[in-house]
């Protein structure tokens, strides 16, 4: 398998939010972003140490960031968005953006962790 296909299969499994070592496990239980311990398939550790979602959450502030500001240039050239009130236009683009948050939060988290595993492997746990 080339290295170019594997790279792109490891982010498509990022996005479904698989584990990057055996991409079967699952990485979150429950909403909106309660990473496992480790993968209970694998025994992959997916916490490397204190504060690791950091990147993830810095993923999940750039896309959430550029998609809102492409939305807001767009809306620009649109003709009648200058009928809304300052208020509800504020409004709306709290909302997309808190949205869009919520729903970026979980595939940013695994692309974090994906990424980390592809340039620096780790280990599975061994059970005992």
């Amino acid at each position: 398998m080339s290295r170019t296909r594997d790279v792109r299969g490891r982010l498509l499994n990022a996005l479904r939010c698989r584990c990057p070592n055996c991409r079967q496990g699952k990485v979150f239980k429950g909403w909106p972003n309660r990473v496992l311990p480790k993968c209970p398939s694998c025994g992959l550790a997916y916490f490397r140490e204190s504060g690791y979602y950091l990147g993830g959450m810095i993923i999940t502030y750039i896309l959430t960031a550029f998609i809102v500001v492409i939305l807001y240039l767009i809306s620009l050239v649109l003709p009648g968005m200058s009928h809304f009130s300052e208020n509800s236009t504020y409004a709306f683009w709290a909302i997309l953006a808190i949205s869009l948050t919520i729903v970026l939060m979980r595939p940013a988290y695994s692309l974090w962790l994906s990424l980390d595993f592809l340039i620096d492997p780790w280990v599975p746990d061994q059970p005992k």
